[in-house]
């Protein structure tokens, strides 16, 4: 099963401005194009190398805050946990997961796994209990607890 990265609305507004940042930028330098073209400045291999990077560069960061927002999930399989972020992506054995805690005052579902290392899984709180119901069907091992603790500053 597929459950959604949950982003917060300050994300989102930074995912905006960087949008919006990629527009300003790639229509900039489109002018500057059309400027260089209709002057009688010489074009050299240089000012066009650098003319198609900066033009190329919003266009790349459109795609990659695009594929955050629309492939930023965790999938339950078989065997494996998988997070995605994006272009980014890695993969948990679900034997490897020990223990599974729901912080109800703070919101937030952490995975502990046998190296006693965690996961902080960041999903709507809803559907914290799905989730936890899912691993838990593929490895039977895993014990649940919650807790109301404040988490601690390293």
């Amino acid at each position: 099963m597929k459950f959604k990265y949950k982003f917060t609305t300050a994300i989102y507004v930074l995912f905006a401005l960087m949008y919006l940042l990629g527009a300003v930028c790639l229509v900039w330098n489109i002018i500057r194009l059309i400027d260089g073209v209709n002057s009688s400045v010489v074009v050299d291999s240089y000012l066009i190398i650098r003319t198609v990077l900066c033009i190329a560069l919003p266009i790349v960061l459109s795609i990659f805050i695009t594929a955050m927002i629309i492939s930023s999930y965790y999938t339950v399989g078989d065997k494996k946990l998988t997070v995605k972020f994006g272009f980014i992506g890695d993969k948990y054995s679900i034997d490897d997961v020990t223990g599974i805690i729901k912080n109800v005052k703070t919101d937030v579902l952490s995975l502990i796994f046998k190296d006693e290392s965690t996961l902080k899984i960041v999903i709507d709180k809803g559907l914290f209990d799905d989730f936890s119901a899912e691993l838990m069907k593929k490895n039977k091992n895993i014990s649940y607890g919650e807790t109301d603790e404040t988490e601690k500053k390293k």
